[in-house]
């Protein structure tokens, strides 16, 4: 059985050590005979470094790395030897605000390299220098960017130094047009994970694909399901047995888990890392979002009163795919490209495609539910963790009591931080919109609460009479739940009878409970709740 390349970028290194490689060569073999100068966002940790590692091996001509592959075997491709300009934005660090010298650093390393000399001047004087010189030694350059907008991406909440990167990156992109048009490049290709907007590489290069949402690039990087059961049947056997169920059971697993993601629309796949780190440690947990917790993105929602609920399914037009602004961030457009939604389905209309977006599975649905939690109750990760657990239990018990005690305990510090107590006189207009904020805070952290549990949920429901706050179902029971500011909760209950919110569930089979909240302008947080069990008697 092949070891599993988890966490391996380097493709020379993966198969000398016969590490087990996921044949990509087809596709990357497409997309070399059919132009040279491409862009691509993905995800982190979805193998875009080994996929520039790749790309660097074939234009360096080392023809046997490739012997039991697609691109060797079934291709009459030349093996040509190009000269390879590689540059990793990733190695730099995090945040670093240098960006001009270490670029300027590694273009002086690959022109000590090829023996020649650039000019002390810009950036964008010395990448022309050095293409130029090493082309008219004999063939065009291959230049390879791995993760260009990692300097931006890493100040998101500090926009001046991002700025900043952003023209650093802009010079250094620069000369790019000029290079290809006079045939002093063979082939270009950048990596990122958004496609940010004022750098000269998208401004300038109007012939440069993009294939991030590009039917060509569908399974570029990613697992199908058909390339999971070819090259993983020994390590399917191997955690089935571990887990003691059926193959069949265990990939059902595995893709609720694991699999989802899709740029176009159709083809679904599994996250590489996830499924290299499900394989090698035989359990079902969060690996990829682990790498990296979203602190901005999940800030930037609570702050900019984003509906968690809402990013269950996003319509958005396809120019919502284009090019990002600094100064005017779209969250959910940044939610997209770094991998927490993707596209779930298109419609098309005549001319024009819509792409409707969702979290792509349990690993990215659970965790970042997990950390909304956290930024909207202001909880630190343990205490939203217990009470979690204990609210679970309650509604599979149908213990309401337990539920509200430990949602009392979630709503706890959040009017501190939206109206300290010990603030002076504050106008009645701002207590207004304070407790309105609070309000949808409140209905927030129920969705959150229940969408985390994996439960069935949908919130303000619309009904011919009104709309209806949430409901929730479990494998045994359903909840009809209405909430209430400052009225008792008994009210609450009444509304969801007089309005006949519950007579669409009529034949359902679970026990229905019909579940009044009321909250507390004085207090802030849950002061009466009422739960009755629904007779269907007369319905």
């Amino acid at each position: 059985m092949r070891g599993l390349p988890t966490g391996r970028q380097n493709f020379k290194a993966i198969i000398e050590e016969d590490l087990m490689y996921v044949d990509k060569t087809r596709q990357i073999y497409e997309l070399i005979s059919k132009g040279n100068l491409y862009f691509l966002s993905r995800p982190r940790r979805f193998g875009k470094s080994l996929l520039v590692s790749t790309f660097q091996h074939i234009f360096e001509g080392q023809k046997e790395l490739f012997n039991d592959l697609y691109i060797g075997q079934e291709t009459e491709y030349d093996w040509s030897s190009y000269p390879v300009l590689k540059f990793n934005f990733a190695s730099y660090g995090y945040q670093v605000e240098n960006l001009e010298e270490h670029l300027s650093y590694e273009i002086e390393e690959h022109a000590k390299k090829h023996s020649i000399e650039v000019p002390t001047v810009s950036l964008s004087a010395k990448l022309k220098s050095l293409v130029e010189q090493i082309a008219q030694k004999g063939k065009p350059v291959v230049i390879l960017i791995d993760e260009y907008d990692k300097p931006i991406v890493d100040f998101l909440t500090e926009i001046v130094k991002a700025k900043k990167n952003q023209g650093v990156l802009r010079d250094f992109f620069s000369p790019l047009k000029d290079l290809e048009a006079d045939n002093y490049l063979r082939f270009l290709f950048v990596t990122g994970v958004s496609k940010f907007s004022k750098v000269s590489l998208f401004s300038d290069l109007n012939n440069l694909t993009d294939l991030s949402i590009s039917p060509v690039a569908h399974d570029l990087l990613g697992i199908t399901e058909s390339e999971l059961l070819q090259y993983f049947p020994l390590y399917i056997q191997q955690a089935a047995q571990e887990f003691q169920m059926s193959e069949e059971e265990l990939l059902k697993g595995v893709k609720l888990w694991y699999d989802g993601y899709s740029f176009e629309g159709k083809t679904h796949l599994y996250n590489p890392y996830s499924l290299l780190n499900f394989f090698e440690q035989n359990r079902f947990r969060n690996f990829w979002f682990a790498t990296g917790t979203p602190t901005f993105l999940v800030k930037s929602i609570r702050n900019n009163s984003i509906k968690p609920m809402e990013l269950e399914s996003k319509e958005v037009p396809e120019s919502f795919f284009d090019k990002f602004a600094l100064e005017n961030l779209d969250i959910v457009g940044l939610l997209f490209q770094t991998g927490y939604l993707t596209i779930k389905k298109t419609k098309r209309k005549h001319y024009d495609t819509s792409y409707f977006l969702g979290y792509p599975n349990i690993e990215v649905h659970k965790s970042l539910v997990h950390n909304l939690l956290e930024a909207f109750t202001y909880q630190p990760s343990s205490v939203v963790g217990v009470a979690l657990l204990k609210m679970q239990g309650a509604l599979e018990e149908a213990k309401m009591d337990v539920f509200v005690d430990q949602l009392k305990v979630l709503l706890s510090d959040i009017s501190y931080h939206l109206l300290p107590k010990n603030r002076k006189n504050p106008s009645q207009t701002n207590q207004q919109k304070v407790f309105e904020v609070w309000e949808g805070y409140f209905q927030t952290i129920i969705y959150l609460v229940t969408a985390f549990m994996g439960l069935y949920v949908q919130t303000e429901i619309t009904k011919h009479k009104g709309r209806l706050d949430l409901l929730a179902e479990t494998d045994d029971f359903l909840y009809i739940m209405e909430f209430k500011l400052d009225e008792p909760a008994d009210d609450a209950i009444q509304q969801i009878k007089d309005r006949k919110y519950n007579a669409a569930y009529k034949n359902s089979p679970k026990t229905i409970y019909l579940v009044g909240i009321g909250f507390s302008k004085e207090e802030r947080n849950v002061e009466t709740w009422q739960m009755e069990e629904w007779k269907k008697v007369g319905m």
